[in-house]
């Protein structure tokens, strides 16, 4: 498949808020839930009781407030298959859509055993025979039962996925905007790579950048760093102070999220001059193993393909993901570290696809492109420097 042909599609820009015309939020809000309905009534489901960030953004639309790190459980969303509605845990209207109101509020308390009291007032809930859940602590185990309801409380991930799995049109626009602000941080990082910057100055750099476009909470942490000529070379999550020094290997790779939908790329490039030995070289070897994925990264083909591909690529066991889907932030599949080998790829999923290899005493390089899977195959999204 030819580059040409994977780069269709419309160029987008940032000038539309998430509150713009360029997306009908109200109509997509009203397809994602209608895929939950659906999903439930498939599964056998009465209600759900989502705590995953990704998981209540996707049934409620409502904006989720930035947080560091990882909080316990707690039922931040319900949903009632009787009543057709979505319940939110929210002591405010802010940021909550109209088709949620008031009434559809049930306040944050600090008394969980009130909270759980609360709950058992949703109308339908109590009623409810089987729900399905995206989390769970034995203490609210023990709280749902004694104070919500009696019903058989199952695994809601396979009516979450298969709804989150496969986008919409206005989803992968939302995408498409997430990926042109995180090709706007590329290049200003990019700008600002010289010997003797730090890796956490480039971090600086990003962050500052997705702030002027809107976008202050970034989906996680940039990765960013440089790679050693000498001794054996990893793939590092986290930023140093360490200066960079002249013609090392620099990973860039920054993320954006826009209305919620995560966009991410990567490339690497050297410190001033010269190149270390063999990097010509290796360059060559990560963008044709990156083909060798895109390849085989279409509609029907599954995980082994991936592996397949990248073996034959003349690489060995990947240390990072070689794929894993993007919407609501990181999604399932995860092909990669062993997993995922019968995940099958689906028209209309979005993934992030990367190709990352190494050699000792030239570093290490990485490529990472957005893509969507539409009906002949991979779309790059990202098309920074394709």
């Amino acid at each position: 498949m030819s580059p040409a042909a994977r780069d269709r599609g419309l160029r987008v820009g940032t000038m539309a808020l998430e509150d713009g015309s360029r997306t009908d939020f109200t109509g997509l809000r009203a397809q994602r839930r209608a895929k939950v309905f659906d999903g439930m009534a498939r599964h056998g489901l009465d209600a759900l009781l989502l705590g995953g960030v990704g998981n209540v953004r996707y049934v409620s639309g409502a904006r989720q407030l930035g947080r560091a790190g990882v909080l316990a459980f707690a039922p931040a969303a319900v949903v009632v298959a009787q009543t057709g509605k979505v319940h939110l845990l929210s002591t405010w209207d802010e940021g909550v859509p109209p088709e949620i109101g008031r009434e559809d509020l049930y306040g944050l308390v600090w008394n969980p055993v009130n909270l759980a009291s609360e709950l058992g007032e949703i109308p339908g809930l109590r009623a409810a025979a089987r729900v399905g859940t995206d989390g769970l602590t034995p203490m609210f185990a023990a709280l749902i039962a004694d104070h919500v309801t009696t019903a058989e409380i199952v695994d809601a991930a396979p009516v979450m996925q298969a709804a989150r799995q496969v986008k919409t049109p206005d989803e992968i626009t939302c995408v498409n905007v997430a990926a042109a602000l995180a090709e706007s941080a590329l290049t200003t990082m990019e700008d600002a790579l010289l010997p003797g910057v730090a890796e956490r100055d480039l971090l600086g750099v990003y962050h500052e950048r997705v702030a002027v476009l809107g976008a202050p909470n970034p989906p996680s942490e940039a990765v960013c760093f440089a790679t050693p000529t000498q001794g054996p070379v990893r793939f590092r999550h986290l930023a140093t102070d360490r200066p960079i020094g002249d013609g090392e290997l620099v990973v860039l790779a920054p993320g954006a999220l826009y209305a919620g939908y995560e966009a991410g790329l990567a490339c690497t490039r050297i410190a001033g001059r010269p190149e270390p030995p063999g990097a010509a070289g290796l360059a060559d070897r990560c963008a044709r193993s990156l083909e060798a994925l895109l390849s085989v990264c279409g509609p029907g083909n599954t995980g082994a393909d991936l592996y397949r591909a990248w073996r034959q690529a003349g690489n060995s066991e990947p240390e990072v993901a070689l794929a894993h889907g993007l919407g609501l932030g990181a999604e399932p599949p995860v092909i990669g570290f062993g997993r995922g080998a019968d995940a099958v790829i689906l028209q209309d999923m979005v993934l992030c696809v990367q190709s990352w290899v190494t050699e000792v005493g030239t570093g290490g390089f990485l490529q990472r492109v957005t893509v969507h899977i539409d009906g002949d195959g991979p779309s790059v999204l990202t098309r920074f420097g394709r």
